[in-house]
């Protein structure tokens, strides 16, 4: 399940209501932010979000209206002392203009986090147990832009009927079918995945 704070909807210039765009999204312990206009500390901290760990950065292109903020929270991240390892997901040309925004600021290699910068290329580039992400270049105009799919493994849920029927005590051993492995009842039956599990959803 993702949770989606919209931190920020508006286009190149931004309204009373509306900040720069930036997207925090959080799924099984990460927590991920797409895009990181100018504001978008301001915003998590009125989301309620706050600066807790940000695993990774996600920007969808270089136009300045996406990556001005950067400077600003990797600047309020060292100031609160953070440690976390930081990776930013780019286009080339996108984390080519990261790289020189941060040495004009920071000096040649620099960066006041630490940080790893991955370059992005069509398909699968995050694989974790509850979700996966992909990515898929799209036109803008001619920047090295992607679009990003997040999304969690099919799941197959245990039909209640079946348990009852075969006498499944409640507990971890559901756990046990819903992963996959067969589990050995106290009488000694053997119960499959398959003899309880509905179709995958």
């Amino acid at each position: 399940m993702f949770k989606l704070t919209f931190l920020g909807t508006s286009a190149s210039v931004p309204s009373a209501e509306r900040n720069h765009p930036a997207l925090l999204i959080e799924a099984g312990g990460h927590r991920i932010l797409v895009d990181c206009g100018e504001g978008t500390q301001r915003q998590l901290l009125r989301s309620g979000a706050g600066f807790r760990r940000l695993h990774r950065l996600l920007l969808t292109h270089a136009h300045f209206d996406h990556i001005l903020g950067i400077p600003g929270l990797f600047s309020t991240l060292r100031l609160r002392q953070s440690d976390d390892l930081l990776t930013v997901h780019g286009g080339s040309d996108t984390l080519d203009l990261v790289v020189r925004m941060l040495a004009g600021l920071w000096g040649e290699g620099r960066a006041p986090i630490p940080l790893k910068l991955e370059p992005l290329t069509p398909g699968r580039f995050f694989d974790a147990d509850e979700f996966m992400i992909d990515c898929f270049q799209v036109r803008h105009r001619d920047t090295d832009s992607y679009g990003f799919v997040l999304e969690t493994p099919p799941r197959r849920h245990l039909r209640a009927e079946h348990l009852t029927s075969l006498g499944v005590p409640d507990g971890p051993i559901r756990k046990e079918l819903v992963e996959g492995r067969s589990i050995t009842l106290v009488d000694g039956r053997t119960v499959a995945p398959e003899d309880v599990l509905g179709p995958l959803e």
